[in-house]
């Protein structure tokens, strides 16, 4: 599943580059799932923007790798004109989805962002991080 996801992901992401340009986006959803043993978790790390950035469709991972990866992509898939913290008000409803979040916002902020995504990252980290007692 992990590897039909990477393969998904990497295809999706072709061409595209994290801030700067000069680094594939692929590595940024690669690191996020490092931090991670579960398969199912490790493999929605993989997926968790591609609906957002690219062509493929929450059915389209809901079919070709699982339902459960699609329905927490789904989750972590912010929608159009859904303001940031009302996503993530609702990505936070889930333990799984919650911890997806906390890792992308801390490989985010570890990627040079934008100074004004700065604050918001911060105070998402600080919602979500209260809301579990995670263990890490």
């Amino acid at each position: 599943m992990y590897y039909k996801a990477l393969y998904m992901a990497f295809h999706a992401h072709k061409g595209q580059t994290r801030r700067g340009g000069n680094v594939p986006f692929i590595v940024h959803p690669i690191r996020v799932s490092k931090w991670f043993d579960d398969e199912m978790i490790k493999t929605a790390c993989l997926l968790h923007d591609v609906v957002e950035d690219t062509f493929v469709t929450v059915d389209d991972i809901k079919y070709n790798i699982s339902f459960e990866v699609g329905i927490l992509v789904d989750t972590l898939t912010r929608r159009k004109g859904e303001k940031y913290f009302d996503y993530i008000e609702r990505v936070s409803v889930g333990e799984d989805s919650s911890q997806i979040k906390i890792a992308d916002i801390i490989d985010n902020l570890s990627d040079n962002p934008k100074p004004t995504m700065v604050p918001r990252y911060i105070k998402s980290l600080e919602f979500l991080l209260n809301k579990y007692e995670f263990t890490w």
